[in-house]
């Protein structure tokens, strides 16, 4: 067994851990820490102008798919209503404050500063990727289901 850290004021007990886990929680330890104080709080406008991109290219993707069946198309037509009240609603929304949809630094320097999150600090980049990873991956999924009904359709 390996005692890790000092006593502190909460606990009189140094922390006890095994010694096969004392190396890993040693190293995490060593880890730098992101000093939050310089941490920006809102996301880039670019950030939302890609997600918009990544879910308008996921609606391309039913178009494309479904542009045969009239009964499948009114589906992809409503989806398309519904997605433009999604982000319509807040464009107009954030438009009545036009001074926030001003960018505070330029989008490459926010991929590389600090962004404050509830759980702790993350790279502007990590931001970006949780922001668009969901429709990127269903924008994949849709090609993928879209190559297989086409083929399924070209075989009849």
């Amino acid at each position: 067994m390996s005692s890790i850290g000092a006593p502190n004021a909460a606990f009189d007990v140094p922390v006890t851990v095994p010694a096969r886990h004392a190396a890993s929680i040693e190293l995490a330890e060593a880890q730098p820490v992101i000093d939050i104080s310089t941490a920006t709080t809102q996301m880039h406008p670019h950030v939302y102008t890609i997600a918009l991109g990544v879910w308008a290219a996921f609606l391309a993707v039913f178009w494309v798919t479904f542009w045969i069946s009239a009964n499948a198309l009114f589906m992809v037509v409503i989806d398309t209503v519904y997605a433009a009240m999604f982000f319509g609603v807040p464009y107009f929304m954030l438009r009545q404050t036009p001074e926030r949809m001003k960018a505070q630094t330029q989008f490459l320097k926010f991929l590389e500063k600090p962004f404050a999150t509830i759980d702790g600090s993350i790279t502007g980049l990590e931001a970006l990727l949780q922001v668009i990873l969901v429709p990127a991956c269903l924008s994949f999924g849709g090609i993928v289901m879209g190559f297989i009904i086409h083929a399924a359709r070209a075989s009849y």
